[in-house]
């Protein structure tokens, strides 16, 4: 498949692809990766069409099975959301945990994990099924997001 193809299907499709998955996993990034495997799969399995409407289809179909798959994984099931009724002592500490629900799910669940329910870096890696270091990095990337979004609300 050429190039100037697949940015024409992307342009036609994404949309359409974006919200079906949207609709499987109620989550925009979860959503965006999935949109994103789609085109990938069109691109590397470059099926030949007939149609448009053929194009349109099989997209949806990759877009469904990988949603489902998605929701069968063993990480996207053990994953938590961060619950919105922690009790704060102090209204500072409501401000911060504020900013800790704007952060993106993976930072806000890493933060969570470390700060609030007392669990060693190690510890996450092994509940998360990742690296030391790669919860080391998401720890060190969601407190520069946090020391950004305090010190903006200060000014």
């Amino acid at each position: 498949m050429e190039q100037h193809q697949l940015e024409q299907y992307i342009k036609e499709h994404r949309a359409t692809v974006f919200r079906l998955a949207y609709s499987y996993v109620k989550n925009r990034e979860d959503a965006d990766d999935i949109t994103q495997d789609a085109f990938m799969r069109l691109y590397v399995a470059d099926p030949s069409f007939e149609g448009a409407s053929n194009v349109k289809a099989w997209l949806i179909r990759v877009t469904i099975n990988l949603a489902k798959d998605m929701l069968r994984s063993g990480w996207y099931r053990s994953r938590a959301e961060l619950p919105d009724n922690i009790p704060c002592e102090s209204e500072e500490e409501e401000r911060l945990l504020d900013s800790v629900k704007k952060l993106n799910a993976e930072n806000a669940a890493v933060i969570y994990l470390f700060y609030y329910e007392g669990y060693s870096v190690k510890e996450i890696a092994k509940l998360r099924r990742t690296t030391s270091a790669a919860v080391r990095t998401r720890l060190c990337r969601a407190r520069e997001q946090l020391r950004k979004m305090l010190t903006k609300e200060d000014l």
